[in-house]
């Protein structure tokens, strides 16, 4: 009969034990990061985030509207600043020099996804083309990039180089 006493409080003890930790793991950080349990959210936030990225940087010298009406569904807060300041040089050095530019997304991932907020690593590849002296160059890019979600779709909130 003591052995069955002391096997009961050795199973309370070690239920006890068992969760206090597990009580630890559950308020880790880490565990409030849906990127890391979540493909679904973090596919549409990677989704909306490349094809953003895309429009608002590729533009062509005779069309800057289509690449301006991209940014203002797509941009937000700093970033909107950050871009207006940005483009505004474009939009004036462009048309004299026949400038295109093709941005693609090689690759992206999602480092935080906590409720409405994002935030991106991507690596971008640029080719610009000037068409007034026929001459082409490709440049590598990545970017941190925060985003926060409206409705059913994500925009950017600010941007930064790395």
């Amino acid at each position: 009969m003591k052995w069955l006493i002391a096997a009961a409080i050795a199973l309370v003890a070690l239920g006890s034990w068992f969760r206090i930790e597990s009580a630890g793991l559950w308020d880790d950080p880490a565990t409030a990061n849906r990127a890391l349990v979540d493909p679904a959210a973090t596919s549409k936030v990677i989704g909306d985030m490349n094809t953003a990225l895309g429009q608002v940087f590729s533009y062509r010298y005779d069309n800057t509207a289509a690449t301006e009406q991209a940014a203002t569904r797509t941009l937000t807060g700093n970033a909107r600043n950050q871009y207006n300041d940005l483009f505004s040089q474009v939009k004036s050095q462009a048309p004299a020099q026949k400038l295109m530019l093709t941005t693609k997304v090689v690759d992206s991932g999602v480092t935080l996804l906590q409720g409405e907020h994002a935030q991106l690593l991507v690596f971008l590849d640029q080719q610009a083309t000037r068409g007034d002296n026929n001459q082409s160059s490709l440049a590598a890019a990545e970017l941190t990039v925060t985003a926060q979600r409206q409705g059913d779709h994500w925009v950017i909130t600010d941007l930064r180089t790395k």
